[in-house]
């Protein structure tokens, strides 16, 4: 991630339209999991598949999807905005030495929780849209981060992984939190 300088003008560019888009995908989101829920409950007709899966088997991946979603916009947005540089530089230290993008993977990670408390197959193809959307975001920024930063960016590519930690970051992350 490329921090942001005082006048906030960024080293890389971000994808077209992105927070607008990113907008429209979380309430496109909630819109279909919220509706899809409630005529579930209302008229007994949806895709939710309550029945398969007690509400206990659903709370436990619900609450760490949703805390770790939290925890790592949250890490990541004070990581991006917390500090002001004179110069924009990579950021790859904290949730960047996890994860190449935890603002969007916390985002993704917070939504799968609302999925988990009240599991839709509807709400579950936007979210995965919602996840081919955020890798395709996320490439357009790479290309042009290794443009502007080329051997650096592409070494921290070598060393972060793109969404899921790799191994040898696991260790540090169950150290952090548990």
């Amino acid at each position: 991630m490329i921090e942001i300088s005082e006048n906030r003008t960024v080293l890389g560019s971000e994808f077209p339209h992105c927070d607008q888009i990113q907008l429209i995908m979380i309430i496109l989101f909630f819109v279909v999991w919220g509706g899809d829920s409630l005529s579930f409950f209302i008229f007994r007709y949806s895709t939710v598949l309550i029945g398969l899966f007690s509400l206990p088997v659903l709370l436990l991946p619900a609450i760490l999807s949703l805390g770790f979603g939290l925890y790592l916009v949250a890490k990541s947005h004070k990581a991006v905005f917390g500090e002001i540089t004179d110069q924009p530089r990579l950021i790859n230290s904290g949730v960047y030495s996890w994860v190449r993008h935890p603002m969007y993977l916390g985002i993704l990670l917070f939504c799968l929780g609302f999925f988990f408390i009240s599991p839709s197959l509807l709400s579950f193809g936007v979210w995965l849209a919602f996840l081919i959307l955020y890798d395709k975001m996320a490439t357009y920024e790479e290309k042009d981060l290794i443009r502007i930063l080329r051997e650096e960016y592409i070494a921290y590519q070598k060393r972060v992984a793109k969404w899921f930690p790799r191994k040898r970051h696991r260790s540090y992350l169950e150290s952090k939190l548990g």
